[in-house]
């Protein structure tokens, strides 16, 4: 999925990444966002954001999660 505003691709197709890195792959992400490397993700709301940014190994059980599902 790509952001309108800009050509950015969102990861995990715009669904919120912490959510996705739970197990959740059904709760769509908002306005706030990260960008790691070259991939953006997006989060509903700030504290799934600073909790996918805190925990370890967010990115590998998102990535693991959202291609098994």
């Amino acid at each position: 999925m790509s952001n309108d505003n800009t050509n950015i691709h969102l990861e995990y197709d715009g669904h919120c990444a912490f959510a996705v890195s739970t197990g959740k792959t059904d709760v769509m992400g908002g306005n706030h966002q990260i960008t790691i490397g070259d991939k953006t993700y997006v989060f509903s709301n700030a504290v799934a954001k600073l909790l996918f940014k805190l925990l370890p190994k967010r990115v590998e059980k998102a990535n693991e999660i959202w291609n098994n599902k």
